[in-house]
């Protein structure tokens, strides 16, 4: 992408405190939608940046996690503690909900509830729910304390169902199925304060042009009531209800892919930082045939990769490399990974949390001879999940006007040890600013959030407080994430 036929502009972000909470920061601008364009550019690209694979937090060690812990999990962060709800399932593949709490996100204990009898003993940190399929979220729609906490799963491979709690922990039922399809995959909800409704991820079935046979895709419904069925115009042709009917879907494997792939699950959410904007981390998919029963669609590996979105509708794939992949042969990630929902921000930090598996999707027979899942920390920088990149015979790029919010101008960059990077201003319609040209600004040669830039010197941008700019980057080795003005 060295001429930049699509290039980007434009994350709004406000940052939270350490809490996660949202506080008065300045807006941001990062690069996720190439919808909002680079006016010019050269010898840049656009990448995915993985995370950082830290530490194993939890590992089956429980009766009721003897086969495995399964694929989906969500974490929240509420009153400074760290809440997980994950899946598990026993010898006898019995699956459950379960819970672990933790203070400092990497030491997480299995609280003893009481809740819920297993073999006898209430001594577990079950939570009584039987669906495998959802997320775990707070409902600021609620109509009673009771119903606070939400979670929207498949039962019995028909239908799918409303659960609400008022602490997360004790949960009840609706007595009539939310929606009456089968999505057999993790069913990602929350509201949405965008468009003033509940988005819901389900699982769809679709074709491929040149292709035989129905592939994974991820669909997409509004709903403004959750206590209520959702009603859908379903066809009544057995073939296209396969296909979920005239479900609108957002993300399928396309002719990119390799042939054999199809998209596992979403992961999508709000972008913390700043909720208008959507960030997913869906699994892709690769098929391979089973060397026990022949069967080539049900059994292969899989990986995560990164998608943003301005809308929750149309998700950009960028360069389709993995955001978190598969670990070397022989480990306890070797074959499988999932990311789960939610994410914790501690400083200059994200936290993210998934699951890795050294079996293959599909193999029960591995998981039956050796216990299977493990869930992990993944750390990435704040901004990070993409970045523009400076290519070393150096790059530049000139974006759209953009209105100066601040006196300062503060860059999230990482130009290692060889890199750099310079900023230059101009007006609206291009004419260079006296004092703001990129030869004025003080060469940037480091790897910071909040790296302050300078013209001659000086870094005070009042007087063109309110006004619309230019910005051209110039530079080499330089991996630019965002850019945002400071009240400072």
């Amino acid at each position: 992408m060295r001429n930049w036929p699509y290039f980007l502009l434009v994350l709004l972000t406000c940052l939270p405190s350490l809490a996660g909470q949202a506080s008065a920061q300045p807006l941001r601008h990062l690069f996720l939608d190439p919808a909002f364009l680079v006016e010019t550019s050269g010898n840049v690209t656009l990448r995915v940046n993985p995370p950082e694979r830290r530490e194993t937090v939890i590992r089956a060690d429980k009766p009721w996690e003897q086969l495995m812990i399964s694929f989906f999990l969500t974490v929240r962060e509420e009153e400074g503690k760290l809440r997980m709800w994950y899946i598990c399932r026993d010898k006898e593949n019995l699956p459950n909900l379960a819970y672990a709490e933790s203070t400092d996100g990497v030491t997480w204990i299995k609280p003893n509830l009481g809740l819920v009898t297993y073999h006898g003993s209430t001594d577990n940190n079950l939570v009584g729910v039987p669906g495998v399929e959802g997320v775990v979220f707070q409902d600021p729609k609620a109509r009673t304390p009771e119903e606070k906490y939400v979670y929207v799963t498949r039962l019995k491979r028909s239908s799918i169902y409303r659960y609400f709690s008022p602490d997360g922990l004790r949960w009840q039922r609706d007595p009539q199925a939310f929606l009456g399809i089968s999505s057999d995959t993790q069913n990602v909800i929350f509201w949405d304060e965008n468009i003033g409704r509940y988005v819901i991820y389900l699982r769809g079935m679709g074709k491929k042009s040149g292709v035989e046979g129905l592939w994974r895709t991820v669909t997409r419904v509004t709903a403004d009531d959750l206590t209520k069925p959702l009603l859908l115009d379903f066809p009544k042709d057995k073939e296209a209800l396969k296909q979920k009917g005239n479900l609108p879907m957002v993300l399928q494997a396309d002719g990119a892919d390799p042939e054999e792939s199809d998209v596992y699950n979403i992961s999508a959410q709000p972008y913390p930082l700043d909720p208008r904007w959507y960030v997913g981390f869906p699994s892709f998919f690769q098929r391979q045939t089973n060397p026990a029963n022949r069967d080539a669609t049900n059994y292969g590996r899989v990986e995560v990769q990164f998608v943003g979105s301005r809308d929750g509708i149309r998700w950009e794939r960028y360069d389709r490399q993995s955001y978190a992949r598969p670990g070397l042969v022989g480990s306890e990630n070797a074959n499988v990974i999932f990311m789960g929902t939610g994410m914790v921000v501690r400083g200059n930090e994200i936290w993210q949390y998934g699951t890795g598996y050294h079996s293959h999707h599909g193999d029960v027979e591995a998981r039956k001879k050796k216990t299977d899942g493990v869930i992990q920390r993944y750390v990435q920088r704040v901004d990070g999940f993409v970045s523009l990149d400076f290519d070393a015979e150096a790059g530049r790029a000139i974006t759209k006007p953009v209105k100066v919010e601040g006196s300062q101008l503060a860059l999230n960059l990482d130009v290692a040890v060889l890199g750099h990077l310079r900023v230059g201003l101009s007006d609206a319609e291009g004419k260079a600013m006296e004092g703001f040209s990129p030869e004025d600004c003080q060469i940037l040669r480091t790897n910071s959030t909040r790296a302050l830039v300078t013209w001659n010197g000086a870094a005070d941008l009042t007087a063109l407080n309110g006004r619309d700019v230019r910005l051209t980057f110039k530079g080499a080795r330089a991996k630019l994430y965002s850019f945002y003005f400071t009240q400072e």
